[in-house]
């Protein structure tokens, strides 16, 4: 099936009013719950789950970095490996906005008559959500390229300290 004429929603996704190369099935059939749970248990519990501990190692990073007493402590690796650290809790930040979040969204069976009590007050989420997802995106993209720009000059440094190591000068 070609899903070049299907309308696109505010959040990227297309549209399921067509069928999909199989017979129609009722959406509470097995199969759909079986899948629902699959994604609820890897989108928002083990994702989760890895950015909150992502979150926690780069705080440490950060906190053993900057306390490192040594003489090269405000030299260029412990600069870039800071950067990389607070980089890489931005790109962990908007990655729960695009999987976990996006999952919330797409597997609760929202209110359409306009229930502000539904789902305990979380009727803006469902409004809001498809707005935030985009700009989401962006910034996952744009953390992304920063972390791979920033552990190429990682080994870069790295490569100019161990094999030139009379010609790189000392940070003092």
């Amino acid at each position: 099936m070609s899903l070049t004429n299907a309308p696109v929603t505010p959040s990227g996704e297309y549209e399921a009013n067509e069928t999909r190369n199989c017979s129609p099935t009722d959406s509470k059939s097995s199969g759909d719950s079986t899948m629902s749970t699959y994604r609820l248990v890897v989108d928002v519990y083990l994702v989760s789950t890895l950015c909150v501990v992502g979150w926690v190692g780069n705080a440490l990073s950060v906190a053993v970095l900057r306390r490192d007493r040594r003489h090269y402590k405000h030299g260029t690796t412990n600069w870039l490996l800071q950067s990389l650290a607070i980089v890489d809790t931005a790109f962990l930040a908007t990655s729960v906005l695009i999987q976990p979040l996006k999952t919330i969204h797409n597997q609760m069976a929202w209110d359409n008559g306009g229930g502000d009590h539904h789902h305990g007050g979380l009727w803006w989420f469902h409004r809001v959500y498809p707005y935030v997802e985009p700009h989401a995106w962006a910034l996952a993209s744009t953390a992304q390229t920063m972390t791979v720009w920033l552990v190429l000059l990682v080994t870069v440094d790295r490569y100019f300290a161990f094999c030139l190591p009379m010609k790189v000068r000392q940070s003092f």
